[in-house]
């Protein structure tokens, strides 16, 4: 009878190169690699820019399906396809999101795929990473606090605190949280409103991110977002009560894309949808 290994006996048992040498794979020079440890690295944004110039390559794009009863799905597939596109000689990467931390304890469980069609290191990847998503909680937190804070001293813009759009978020599911009233304890606290948690992923600081091409854009993206109305209906912006700098400061590493080691194929995590034009693209 054969053994069948799990899914972490499969992943601590494969045999990583350093990301340098993954990086050489794909001709990016290793001053343009910020390790995060021996396996995994974020890409510059200089190296990005550069590509700009190059051929496009070919993107395959595997959409939305239902796994199979053995949990093959997206990642799975991904993976696989990857993997046989380096087999047979093709220069290839693959572009998958990172794992949110609130479905990987819950049922659904991590995004590594399964199996020997998975990305390593694998914990990593489901839990924290390279911190991308905290610095988006933290970033989306900013506002949610400098909302609050400008409302107490004054509340210049006039905002309503019957229509404050943004809520808060965190990395986790936490039904309890969904709907609160914050700034209670008197008046050093603030005034008391309707507030609530979604998760991180769901964060429009996110999309933001995703859509992104550079740190001057996200700036602008994070400006444009509606925190809440005035009682005469108008909009009130992120740039209106001046958080959309903070913001982007917080945001700048993880606006980088991250390279990873997967057996003998090279992987890229990264929250952005791969641009023909960038070293994203599938294959080259």
């Amino acid at each position: 009878m054969v053994e069948v290994k799990s899914d972490i006996e499969i992943a601590r048992a494969a045999k990583k190169k350093p990301i340098q040498e993954i990086g050489a794979r794909l001709d990016i020079p290793s001053e343009h690699l910020l390790p995060y440890g021996h396996d995994k690295a974020k890409v510059s944004a200089e190296f990005i820019a550069e590509t700009r110039k190059n051929k496009d390559g070919k993107l395959i794009l595997v959409t939305a399906i239902n796994p199979t009863p053995a949990g093959e799905g997206k990642t799975t597939t991904t993976v696989g396809l990857g993997d046989g596109l380096n087999r047979i000689g093709k220069k290839a990467a693959i572009c998958i999101r990172e794992a949110s931390l609130g479905p990987c304890f819950g049922v659904k469980g991590g995004a590594a795929g399964g199996g020997y069609a998975q990305v390593v290191p694998m914990e990593d990847m489901n839990l924290h990473f390279t911190g991308d998503f905290h610095a988006i909680t933290s970033a989306h937190n900013l506002l949610s606090a400098l909302i609050d804070n400008h409302i107490y001293w004054g509340n210049a813009q006039e905002i309503d605190i019957r229509r404050v759009a943004w809520r808060r978020v965190m990395d986790m599911n936490d039904r309890a949280l969904r709907e609160i009233v914050c700034s209670l304890g008197g008046v050093a606290n603030g005034f008391p409103r309707e507030a609530g948690f979604d998760i991180t992923v769901a964060s429009e600081v996110m999309a933001i991110l995703c859509l992104s091409t550079d740190l001057k854009d996200l700036e602008k993206r994070l400006g444009d977002i509606i925190i809440g109305y005035r009682r005469d209906k108008s909009p009130v912006f992120a740039r209106d009560i001046k958080a959309d700098g903070a913001m982007t400061v917080l945001l700048k590493d993880a606006l980088q894309p991250i390279w990873c080691r997967r057996w003998k194929t090279i992987r890229l995590s990264c929250m952005a949808a791969p641009s023909p034009t960038s070293p994203m693209a599938a294959t080259r």
